[in-house]
């Protein structure tokens, strides 16, 4: 798909993604932003918006796609062809990070450590690039499950910002689909055959985030806004009411 700025996308998804770079001040004029592209429906379909974004916006900046290779033999030519028709500058770094996780360390909760490598790496290369920014594809629905394994899981109240500062890495993480559901998404790469491809890690849909998923699916049931109202609170918070 050769990406170019369609109006009826402002309606589908458009709006609701400068709804989020204008509140959060996610993008700023000579931003150098990394896109973490794991191969899934949600990074692919940042890079589609990044790209329509910088066609329409009033600010310059620039915006690359990196792969952090986990070893899992994940065929990434149909990204990379994708990337090069859209003269996007792509990257894939090799790493090791999947048989540290499982053949190393045996870990418990191999989630956890892989994410920590694997934003480790993926910093590496984005400094190695002079980006200053990082954006993930966290939806709507990767919002609210965070807050639910937080909860239920950590006992901590909180989810991730759209808009946070690694003092380690001294990097911003953004999040520009923050206000876009996860149906919606997976709806629209479908209809625009945008390049997914398959996930070969071993734990992929058998963790704590599937049981979260079901969670929201059956208070929606029962609460058919209950997503608008989760993600509404998260803004609107009582702090006299916390402990």
């Amino acid at each position: 798909m050769l990406i170019n700025f369609k109006k009826e996308y402002n309606k589908l998804f458009l709006n609701d993604v400068r709804k989020s770079i204008e509140e959060f001040n996610l993008i700023e004029s000579k931003d150098k932003i990394a896109v973490g592209l794991s191969g899934g429906k949600d990074s692919v379909f940042l890079l589609l918006c990044l790209k329509l974004i910088k066609q329409t916006f009033l600010k310059d900046f620039e915006f690359i796609g990196i792969n952090i290779d986990l070893g899992y033999n994940m065929d990434m030519n149909l990204l990379q062809n994708f990337c090069n028709e859209n003269n996007i500058e792509f990257i894939s770094e090799k790493t090791n990070i999947g048989k540290v996780v499982f053949e190393d360390r045996h870990e418990k909760n191999p989630c956890s450590l892989c994410s920590t490598l694997r934003r480790g790496a993926l910093a590496r290369v984005a400094k190695a690039k002079k980006c200053n920014k990082i954006a993930l594809g966290h939806n709507s629905d990767d919002v609210i499950e965070t807050l639910f394994l937080n909860a239920l899981k950590v006992g901590k109240l909180g989810s991730f910002h759209p808009n946070s500062y690694n003092e380690e890495k001294k990097m911003h993480i953004i999040r520009p689909l923050v206000y876009l559901r996860e149906a919606l998404i997976e709806r629209l790469v479908d209809n625009y055959n945008l390049p997914v491809i398959k996930n070969n890690c071993p734990v992929d849909k058998k963790t704590s985030r599937e049981e979260m998923k079901k969670l929201l699916i059956s208070l929606e049931k029962i609460y058919p806004d209950a997503q608008k109202k989760i993600i509404t609170s998260l803004k609107n918070v009582n702090i006299k009411g916390l402990w």
